[in-house]
């Protein structure tokens, strides 16, 4: 009874470990999952700007024309 006894203390122990290492991988996924968010987050903002950026310049340059075009090719 007593070596029942000890393999059920030592397979509890063992689960109590592997639940450690669970707890400690979960942590760690949700930290890259918020540092991965973050880093979205800033592609995001980037890729707003320069939508903008663009929009802004096609509204100051206008569309290119083609005589405007061939213009500027001929030039030296």
């Amino acid at each position: 009874m007593a070596d029942a006894f000890e393999a059920a203390r030592a397979e509890h122990g063992r689960w109590r470990l592997r639940e450690g290492r669970l707890l400690e991988s979960l942590e760690e996924m949700e930290d890259e999952r918020r540092r991965l968010e973050e880093e979205l987050a800033k592609v995001d903002q980037q890729v707003a700007y320069y939508e903008s950026l663009t929009r802004d310049m096609k509204k100051e340059l206008g569309r290119p024309s083609l005589s405007g075009l061939l213009s500027s090719l001929r030039r030296p």
